[in-house]
């Protein structure tokens, strides 16, 4: 090969060079450029992804803000809330239905709420018949069986829940405890049945005295006419002692139905009470009755600002009732206490028969009794003179296991007029 030749083999192999120099060149660049514009679409991208997160994490933070809001209303409202779902499994129970039916929510969550609250209602109440009839039952009034067996009133509705494309996802109740407006309606009742015996009272008092009061004088007469072994005398006594009665049962109902103004003084409760207790003592003995009377009282003086002879006289009857409550022989216990407030409580229990819970119900209204020759009037007179002090009497009651009574006063009556 001659020289020329190989000097122009040199010269291309060095042009090819060039040239794969130059290529390199502008991919490089080209790379480089890309690897710029790929860098800024990264950072834009990066950018995006923390604005993305940012919002993310403000959504979680709302959301959770909204749904400790939310638990924070279902947590304060006083109305029980129970949510179900599809299924009609428990999903939401609000600290209010658990104060309402005695249930923990980590005892009904998760489970169905026929097999807890539903055994007793109708179909029409229960959630999965309201799902399935898609039509919410609205202010409807039912009773709900407590943890602890007791009966509830309580006033209620079922709403269907739909998500945001309108589809149904569960039932929600909301009910509301009944048991104090039940209430006041008794004490209504209560009052407008005093009401009326007041009326009667007021009418027939004086046209029913007269005449019992000529019967009364008669029969005296007729007492002392007739000669001690005289058979006859014994109807005689029975005609005077049921005038009596009957005199008796007058002045009960019209003091329930006229004002009374009470006589408030400072006295020493544990004399009164005292007093009571020998009183009383001596009635259950003349009645052949073996009653073992306790008491405790404080070391200390306890006085109260209370009329002395309303006083008795309800505490006569509280007693009368728990005597008349034991058949031959039983106990009695009577405890006085100092209250915070300068008022003091007084309790009276009993071994007796009890009440039924018919007549716990019922227990101020007047004739309402257990006995055969009972008035029923007794208990209607100490709670008048309990709330004439401006106290509480409370009555709790089982059958063959005997009764207890507990009266609270404070100290401010003296003031109140």
């Amino acid at each position: 090969m001659s020289n020329s030749t190989a000097v122009k083999k040199d010269l291309t192999q060095i042009q090819a060079l060039s040239e794969a120099v130059e290529y390199f060149t502008a991919a490089t660049e080209e790379f480089k450029q890309a690897y710029l514009v790929l860098q800024q679409q990264v950072a834009r991208l990066n950018d995006e992804i923390q604005r993305k997160n940012q919002e993310l994490r403000a959504s979680l933070h709302e959301t959770r803000e909204l749904k400790n809001y939310l638990n924070s209303i279902l947590s304060s409202i006083n109305a029980g809330v129970i949510c179900c779902d599809l299924k009609g499994h428990i999903t939401v129970f609000n600290r209010a239905a658990e104060q309402l039916t005695g249930f923990q929510a980590s005892e009904v969550l998760g489970k169905p709420y026929d097999s807890l609250f539903g055994t007793d209602l109708p179909s029409q109440y229960r959630p999965l018949e309201v799902l399935r009839r898609r039509k919410p039952v609205l202010h409807h009034e039912k009773q709900i069986v407590r943890k602890n067996g007791e009966l509830l009133p309580v006033k209620f509705s079922l709403s269907i829940l739909y998500s945001e494309e309108n589809v149904p996802i569960g039932v929600v109740e909301v009910f509301e405890d009944l048991s104090e407006i039940r209430r006041w309606e008794r004490e209504l009742q209560h009052a407008r049945t005093l009401m009326a015996l007041g009326e009667m009272a007021g009418q027939v008092a004086h046209q029913i005295r007269n005449p019992l009061g000529a019967i009364a004088g008669f029969a005296a007469l007729l007492d002392r006419d007739i000669a001690q072994d005289d058979p006859r005398k014994r109807l005689i006594r029975k005609i005077i002692e049921g005038v009596g009665n009957l005199d008796r049962i007058i002045g009960h109902l019209v003091f329930l139905a006229r004002p009374v103004e009470p006589n408030f003084r400072k006295v020493n409760l544990k004399w009164l009470l005292n007093d009571v207790l020998e009183h009383i003592a001596f009635e259950s003995r003349a009645e052949g009755k073996a009653i073992r009377f306790a008491k405790k009282f404080p070391r200390q003086k306890v006085e109260g600002y209370v009329d002395p002879q309303l006083f008795q006289q309800m505490m006569l009857h509280l007693f009368r009732n728990a005597v008349q409550a034991i058949e031959e022989e039983g106990e009695i216990s009577l405890q006085l206490q100092k209250i915070q407030g300068g008022g003091f409580r007084v309790v009276l229990r009993d071994n007796g028969r009890g009440m039924p819970p018919g007549i716990q119900e019922r227990l101020f209204h007047p004739f309402a009794t257990t006995r055969q020759r009972g008035t029923g009037l007794g208990l209607p007179i100490a709670r008048k003179i309990v709330e004439l002090h401006r106290g509480k009497i409370e009555i709790k009651s089982r059958e063959k296991r005997g009764t207890r009574v507990t009266l609270e006063f404070y100290g401010n009556m003296k003031i109140k007029k």
